[in-house]
């Protein structure tokens, strides 16, 4: 019998939360933590009652599902921010330093997209009012 996923690795963040603390689709499992999770299964399953090859491609098809899904939400909230192009709004600089102003660019980093506003990046999730 193979042992449960939760209990194999030294990981002790819980399955579908982050250490960054972000919410909504961000907090989904990435598709590393989850490879490394299969391997870790395989790794250590029962030699004797090895996993089943369609357990296994069921849990490859969650994978690409994980990252289509990851694909969706940053296509999204990239589609999100470039609506915000010449509207203004109020939010927080990555220092807590609340800024207002008009959008005029936006851009897509590794965290998500950012807003230029005055000048001054601004994460898409710290935008607290938009008018």
């Amino acid at each position: 019998m193979t042992a449960p996923i939760g209990s194999i690795g030294s990981s002790t963040t819980p399955i579908g939360s982050s250490s960054s603390g972000s919410t909504g689709m961000a907090s989904l499992v990435q598709p590393t933590t989850f490879l490394t999770m299969l391997v870790d299964e395989i790794k250590y399953q029962d030699p004797l009652s090895p996993t089943s090859s369609s357990a296994f491609m069921a849990q490859l098809a969650q994978l690409s599902q994980v990252e289509q899904l990851n694909t969706v939400s940053s296509s999204m909230q990239l589609s999100e921010a470039a609506s915000l192009i010449g509207k203004s709004v109020t939010g927080t600089d990555a220092n807590g330093k609340s800024v207002s102003g008009v959008v005029t660019g936006v851009t897509n980093g590794a965290n998500g997209p950012t807003l230029e506003v005055n000048g001054i990046s601004m994460g898409l999730s710290s935008i607290t009012k938009i008018s």
